[in-house]
C-alpha cells in the first residue's frame, strides 16, 4: 500500500507542471485574444515562453537542474504542448459555439459562454503552432549535446556542461521571444498575399463551362473532411451570372458564426472571369482576406482545362505556419468550385 502511494504522489508531482504550464498558457492566450495582438506571433507562439519558464522553475524548485536539464526542459514543453492539443481538440468539438449559443434550454448558458468558446478554435491552431516549435527546440538541442559529448567526452558532468545548459535555455528563450514579435505593429511581418489553384479538365466545350459558371450552387458531391471544420457556404442570397459588374453575395455559416461574402464582377471575356470580393463578414474573413476569385477558360482537344483561383491575404502571424495552411486549405476550397463546375457543365 505504501509503495502504490509512493508512486501515486510521483506521478501526481509529474503532472503538476504540465497542469500549472498549461493553464498559464491558456490563460495568456485567452488574454491576447481580447486585445489587438490576437493575430500576430504574441498569440500563437508566446505561450511556449510561458510553458518553458515554468518547467525550468519547477526543476529548480525541486533541485533537478543536474547537467543536460535544457534538454528535460525542452522535452517537457513539448509533452505540455500535446496535452494542450489533445484537450483544445476534445473541447472544439464538444463546445458550443456562438452561432449555436442560443439553442434551447441551454440559451442563457451559451450567451454567457460563447465569448470563451469563440476562442477555442484559436487555440486548437494555438496549441499545433506551440508544439512544432517546441519539439523542433528539442530535436535541435538534442544534437548538440551529442556533438558536445562527441568533442569533449568524458566532461558532460561538471559546472560547464549546466553553463551549456543555461545558455541553450537563453538561446531558445530569445528565439521564441523574437518569433512572437512576428506581427505585432512597428515590429515586423512577412509577405502576407498568397495565391491557390485548382485546375480540373472538363469533357466539353468553353461555352457549356461558361453557361455553368451563371449559377452558383452547393456541391452535390461529398466535401473532404477537412474542410468540415471551416465555415461553409449555406446559401446564395444573390446571383447574377458573370457578366460584368454582375453580383454574387454568398451566406457563409459555422460554429464560430454566419456571415456574408459579396463579390462582384470586374472582368469578364468569353474565357475568364474575375471576381472581386467586396466586403467579407463570414467567420473566414477573421483569419484570410479574400481579393479576388478567379475562373479561367482554355480550349483544348475535346473539352476545356478550367481553372479555379484564389487570392487572398493572410491575417494570421506565424507565417511559416500559416502561410502553407492556408494555401492547402485554399487549394481545397477551389478544388470543390472547380469540380462542382465540371460536373454540372458535363450535364448540360
Amino acid at each position: 500500500m505504501t509503495v502504490f502511494r509512493l508512486k501515486s504522489v510521483a506521478s501526481l508531482e509529474r503532472i503538476v507542471p504540465h497542469f500549472v504550464g498549461g493553464c498559464f498558457a491558456l490563460a495568456y492566450a485567452w488574454h491576447i485574444s481580447q486585445t489587438q495582438y490576437v493575430k500576430t506571433g504574441l498569440q500563437f507562439i508566446a505561450p511556449l515562453f510561458i510553458i518553458m519558464v515554468v518547467h525550468l522553475a519547477w526543476l529548480l524548485i525541486r533541485r533537478e537542474n543536474k547537467a543536460g536539464f535544457s534538454i528535460l526542459v525542452y522535452l517537457r514543453c513539448a509533452k505540455t504542448c500535446a496535452g494542450i492539443v489533445l484537450f483544445v481538440g476534445v473541447a472544439s468539438l464538444l463546445a458550443p459555439m456562438p452561432a449555436e449559443s442560443n439553442v434551447g434550454v441551454f440559451g442563457q448558458i451559451g450567451d454567457a459562454l460563447s465569448g470563451i468558446f469563440a476562442v477555442i478554435v484559436c487555440l486548437f491552431i494555438l496549441a499545433i503552432v506551440v508544439s512544432l516549435p517546441a519539439l523542433a527546440v528539442y530535436a535541435v538541442f538534442k544534437v548538440l549535446v551529442l556533438v558536445w559529448a562527441l568533442l569533449r567526452p568524458g566532461q558532460s558532468d561538471g559546472k560547464d556542461t549546466r553553463l551549456w545548459d543555461a545558455g541553450s535555455l537563453v538561446a531558445g528563450a530569445v528565439l521564441i521571444c523574437a518569433s512572437s514579435l512576428e506581427g505585432v505593429p512597428n515590429a515586423y511581418t512577412f509577405a502576407t498575399n498568397g495565391k491557390a489553384t485548382a485546375t480540373h479538365y472538363v469533357s466539353v466545350s468553353p461555352e457549356k463551362v461558361w453557361a455553368a459558371m451563371q449559377t452558383a450552387t452547393a456541391p452535390s458531391f461529398p466535401l473532404p473532411e477537412i474542410l468540415h471544420i471551416f465555415p461553409q457556404p449555406v446559401d446564395v442570397v444573390i446571383d447574377e451570372g458573370t457578366g460584368l459588374h454582375a453580383k454574387r453575395v454568398v451566406k457563409i455559416k459555422g460554429r464560430p458564426g454566419e456571415g456574408l461574402l459579396s463579390m462582384q464582377v470586374v472582368e469578364s471575356t468569353d474565357r475568364r472571369a474575375v471576381f472581386k470580393v467586396l466586403s467579407d463578414t463570414s467567420p473566414t474573413g477573421r483569419w484570410i482576406a479574400h481579393r479576388y476569385l478567379i475562373y479561367d477558360l482554355s480550349p483544348e482537344a475535346g473539352g476545356t482545362r478550367l481553372s479555379v483561383t484564389l487570392e487572398y491575404d493572410r491575417k494570421l502571424a506565424p507565417s511559416w505556419f500559416f502561410d502553407p495552411a492556408m494555401k492547402v486549405a485554399g487549394y481545397l476550397a477551389m478544388d470543390v468550385l472547380a469540380r462542382d463546375t465540371k460536373i454540372r457543365a458535363e450535364r448540360l
